[in-house]
C-alpha cells in the first residue's frame, strides 16, 4: 500500500470492517425475525397453537443458515458467471494474484460473465470465501493498468467485508427487493449495505496500485460506456462497480454514487 494513504485509511478501514460485521448480523437477524413472524402467523391461523412460534423460529433460522451457506453460489449462478480459465485469461489471474499479495487477502475465485458491457463485482460469505467477477466487455475495453485498478477496487471490497454485507443483502433481501416498488427497494438496500462503500473502495484500491490514474481512466471509460448487464437484477444491482440495470431501473442509479463524483474524488489525490 501507499504509506501515506495507508496511514490515513487504516483506522477508517478498521471501522468499516466492524460496521460491516454489524450490518451482516442485522441483515441475518432481521431476515430470521421477519420469516419467523410470517410463519408464526400462518401457524396460528391454522390452529397450530403457541408452539408454532418456536417452530417458526427454528425453521427461519435453518432457512437463513442455508441461504447464507449458498449465498455466493446463488449470486454467481444467477449472474451467469463462469470460472475464468487460467490459461485463456492469464492476464486476469496474474493481476488478481499480484494485487492479493499487496492487499494481504487470499486469492478469490476469478469468474467471467459473457457480456459485452464493461462491469464487475465481488461476492463472498467472507474474505476467505470470495470471488471477483468481471464481464468480457471489461477485459476487452480496459488496458492492463485500468483493469488492475478495477480489480483492486473489488479486492478492497473483499478486504473490508463489503462483499459479506452485499452478498447477504442480495440473497436474503433480494426476493423482497424484487417485489417492492423500485425506490423503496433501493432505500432498503441502501440502509442494509450503507452508502459510501464504492468511494472508500476506490481510495483503498489506489493505495494498493499506487497509481490513481489507472482507476480514474477505467471509471472514465465506464462513464462513457453502456454498463447494463443482461444478467443483472434488482436483487444484485448494488453489487456492481457501475450501474448494471438498463436506464437505472429498480433504483440502480440511486444505489450507486455517480461516476463523475468518484472520478473527481480520485483526481484530488
Amino acid at each position: 500500500m501507499s504509506p501515506v494513504l495507508l496511514e490515513v485509511l487504516s483506522p477508517i478501514l478498521d471501522d468499516q470492517v466492524a460496521t460491516n460485521k454489524q450490518r451482516a448480523s442485522r441483515i441475518v437477524g432481521g431476515f430470521v425475525l421477519v420469516v419467523a413472524a410470517v410463519l408464526s402467523v400462518i401457524g396460528l391461523l391454522i390452529g397450530a397453537g403457541p408452539s408454532s412460534i418456536l417452530i417458526a423460529l427454528i425453521m427461519a433460522g435453518g432457512l437463513a443458515f442455508a441461504a447464507c451457506a449458498k449465498s455466493s453460489a446463488l449470486v454467481l449462478s444467477g449472474s451467469g458467471a463462469q470460472p475464468a480459465d487460467p490459461v485463456a485469461h492469464a492476464r486476469l489471474h496474474n493481476l488478481v494474484e499480484g494485487l492479493c499479495i499487496t492487499a494481504g487477502v487470499p486469492k478469490p475465485g476469478v469468474y467471467l460473465i459473457d457480456d459485452a458491457a464493461p462491469n464487475a463485482f465481488a461476492v463472498g460469505r467472507s474474505p476467505r470465501q470470495a470471488a471477483v467477477v468481471v464481464t468480457r466487455g471489461l477485459t476487452e475495453k480496459l488496458n492492463r493498468i485500468e483493469l488492475e485498478g478495477v480489480l483492486a477496487h473489488e479486492l478492497s471490497r473483499v478486504k473490508n467485508h463489503d462483499v459479506v454485507v452485499s452478498t447477504l443483502a442480495a440473497t436474503l433481501l433480494g426476493p423482497l427487493v424484487r417485489i417492492m416498488p423500485a425506490p423503496a427497494g433501493a432505500r432498503l438496500v441502501q440502509r442494509a449495505v450503507g452508502t459510501h462503500g464504492q468511494e472508500l473502495a476506490d481510495l483503498t484500491a489506489v493505495s494498493f496500485t499506487r497509481y490513481p490514474p489507472g482507476l480514474i481512466a477505467a471509471l472514465e471509460k465506464l462513464r462513457g460506456a453502456h454498463t447494463a448487464v443482461r444478467s443483472a437484477s434488482r436483487a444484485t444491482a448494488h453489487l456492481w462497480l457501475a450501474p448494471a440495470l438498463a436506464g437505472g431501473a429498480g433504483g440502480d442509479l440511486a444505489i450507486h454514487p455517480s461516476l463523475e463524483e468518484r472520478i473527481a474524488a480520485l483526481q484530488e489525490l
